[in-house]
């Protein structure tokens, strides 16, 4: 289990260090006579929460939520945390590893308020709130999510407000799981 932590962080690194720290390239307050840098930013803010949604021991956890109050709630992340310079955000990104899944923030504003961008599926641990987990056949995701996804290179992806739903098929049966925030580019 150790070594299987130490290649999920070394992994993680080695995918950071790729994004390198472009300081001084772009201004990260433009002013209002110029336009705003051309870094992806998080859709608005939508009046309804998205249908899509990860819950662990009764949290429930959307996409650009505040993070702070649902860690609180998590509880000590069993398997660490890990931090880095953000590539897709301005701010800093940080990933805390529990038992099945990963959750991904990113900060922003002044005070490096944190929330919500991803949720990745790591085991049938855990499984959606429509009871799909690693594992089952693509035939559950469709009897669940329904035949309104978009196919993409082999994932079934559903979309709703600010968030994306998708299932990695693999031989027919779901590999891989992630909830993410739809990010404007």
């Amino acid at each position: 289990m150790k070594m299987r932590i130490l290649a999920i962080l070394m992994l993680v690194a080695i995918i950071f260090a790729g994004c390198g720290n472009e300081a001084g390239k772009n201004d990260p307050s433009p002013t209002p006579s110029t336009p705003a840098t051309s870094e992806p930013t998080p859709t608005p803010v939508a009046e309804a929460k998205s249908k899509y949604y990860f819950e662990y021991n009764g949290v429930k956890i959307y996409m650009d939520d505040e993070a702070k109050p649902i860690l609180e709630k998590l509880g000590e992340p069993p398997f660490g945390s890990f931090e880095s310079p953000s590539c897709a955000f301005q701010g800093v990104d940080r990933t805390y590893y529990y038992n099945g899944f990963e959750l991904y923030t990113y900060t922003e504003g002044d005070d490096e308020t944190e929330y919500f961008f991803t949720v990745k599926f790591m085991s049938d641990a855990v499984s959606t709130p429509e009871g799909v987990s690693i594992g089952d056949k693509a035939e559950k995701v469709i009897e669940k999510y329904g035949e309104n996804y978009t196919e993409t290179s082999g994932q079934y992806v559903y979309t709703d407000q600010n968030s994306k739903m998708s299932f990695k098929i693999q031989s027919g049966e779901v590999a891989a799981i992630e909830l993410s925030l739809i990010i404007n580019e």
